[in-house]
């Protein structure tokens, strides 16, 4: 099929409202993504939209109107909640699901007797569907499981030879598809949204004065298919809107997304992605803050497809929090990723205790300015002597033992004069091992035989380049256990 690849001139605007008429396909955009339209009410070219989508027949389609009284073609339902959602939001990214009249095909609605209907605020979309003169269904205009097409460009890609037109507007300004809400049940019944959007709950229940209530589905990760990738539902299971059934948004690539505190998801993004670069795969990472969730809303489905571009072989994604716009960016991110959830928990930071007395004041103050720049992941509790007046060395050894012993700290330094007597002082406590080091061998072998709790450093005697590097390879030396466990459990019982 030769696809017509139009402006949003007047005239070619033209050209896609007769192709509609006839029975054709128009790709076009939205302020939410671009849709594939089809004259809703023809029951042959709704077919053809499933075709050329790849779609599953059960999944309704979303009729799109060029006015507010196009709703009343569609449905006898006119309710005071449905009119002061009209009013509120239309033209905008809202759908309401109504009875439907029969007028509208049950290929249009996926089988059932509701109809899904909404009225765009695109001007290009509006112009298309009243000069077509019939209302348009119009899922989003990609291949079936693909990312949604926020640019024309998308529909290009999946859609060329598949359509009969592709009109080349702007990009997207949502990026998420619309809000759908149930109004069924009238003005008797609570609204019930079936799938979130960038109008959210807190704005529908602001407008209507009332609680507006979320489908359970949205609020529990389904059990998934090993097999197709989609939600296991049950074979009864008929979706009153699109994206609750079938698998959506997936990219090429493998998807993680990782929840938790911000700083702590970065780390644990940063630490994924080195091990699998290092395997040589291919890496994207997506994140967002939770102040940009309108940016994130109309950016993720792009990104997901320049990373199929890219030839991506993982994704890994940030989540927000998922309240108001942020909710409806997780539902699409959660879909994507096949609800591959990694939950992080936040990290505490090691915590070293480090005490001296005047000889070992020096080495102490600049071991701390160390640790600042070098592992700001660690934090260093100062216990004194906080200045060079002569002070006795066994009350701050004890002192730096006994808040390792009790736990108050993961580890301890201590510094005087030679580190003698204050590794002394610290080994009286019951728990404690420090082991005074000189070289950075001894500082090896001190946790690798001994699991030294405690590192005892002489200020007169060692430099400070010296101190760090004995300092490092006691921080990163592993424990040998086995007979060495015994010896220091004998220690500890001392």
């Amino acid at each position: 099929m030769e696809t017509l690849i139009l402006s949003t001139s007047e005239e070619d605007i033209e050209k896609a409202a007769e192709i509609l008429r006839r029975g054709g396909l128009v790709a076009f955009p939205t302020e939410t993504v671009y849709g594939l339209g089809a004259n809703a009410l023809d029951p042959d070219a709704v077919k053809r939209v499933y075709l050329a989508k790849g779609r599953p027949s059960d999944n309704p389609m979303i009729v799109h109107i060029g006015e507010k009284d196009g709703l009343r073609e569609l449905t006898d339902l006119m309710t005071r909640d449905m009119e002061l959602l009209m009013d509120a939001v239309w033209p905008g990214p809202m759908t309401m699901v109504v009875p439907a009249k029969d007028i509208v095909p049950r290929v249009t609605t996926g089988g059932l007797d509701t109809v899904a209907v909404r009225m765009p605020s695109d001007e290009t979309a509006r112009q298309l569907i009243i000069q077509s003169g019939v209302p348009v269904a119009a899922p989003s205009a990609n291949l079936s499981g693909h990312p949604s097409p926020t640019t024309y460009r998308h529909c290009i890609d999946d859609l060329m030879g598949r359509v009969d037109a592709i009109i080349c507007g702007k990009d997207c300004q949502v990026g998420i598809e619309s809000t759908v809400i149930d109004m069924t049940g009238g003005d008797d019944c609570p609204p019930v949204i079936l799938r979130p959007g960038i109008v959210t709950a807190e704005r529908i229940s602001r407008i209507l004065g009332k609680e507006v209530f979320l489908d359970p589905s949205l609020l529990k990760k389904p059990e998934m298919d090993p097999a197709t990738g989609n939600p296991v539902t049950g074979q009864d299971f008929r979706p009153k809107s699109p994206g609750m059934k079938y698998k959506h948004y997936a990219p090429q690539a493998e998807m993680t997304i990782f929840r938790g505190p911000r700083e702590a998801v970065l780390r644990a993004i940063g630490r994924r992605r080195d091990e699998l670069e290092a395997q040589g795969r291919k890496v994207a990472v997506i994140t967002y803050s939770d102040s940009e969730q309108e940016v994130a809303a109309r950016e993720f489905f792009a990104r997901l497809r320049q990373c199929d571009k890219d030839g991506t072989d993982v994704i890994l994604a940030s989540a927000l929090k998922e309240e108001g716009v942020g909710f409806s960016v997780m539902n699409r991110m959660f879909k994507s990723a096949g609800y591959n959830i990694e939950d992080v928990t936040e990290e505490k930071k090691m915590l070293i205790a480090i005490a001296s007395d005047h000889g070992g004041f020096g080495l102490k103050e600049s071991i701390k300015a160390y640790f600042g720049e070098k592992h700001p992941e660690i934090e260093m509790k100062d216990l004194g002597t906080f200045n060079e007046e002569s002070v006795d060395y066994p009350l701050y050894g004890k002192l730096c033992g006994e808040t390792v012993a009790s736990g108050a700290a993961d580890l301890g330094i201590v510094c005087c004069g030679t580190g003698i007597g204050i590794s002394i002082a610290a080994n009286k406590v019951k728990g404690v091992r420090c082991a005074l080091v000189t070289s950075v061998e001894m500082a090896h072998l001190a946790k690798e035989h001994n699991n030294a709790n405690v590192l005892a450093l002489g200020g007169r005697t060692t430099e400070p380049e010296a101190a760090f590097s004995m300092i490092e390879e006691w921080l990163t030396t592993e424990f040998a256990g086995g007979r060495h466990k015994r010896r220091t459990d004998l220690l500890d019982d001392m």
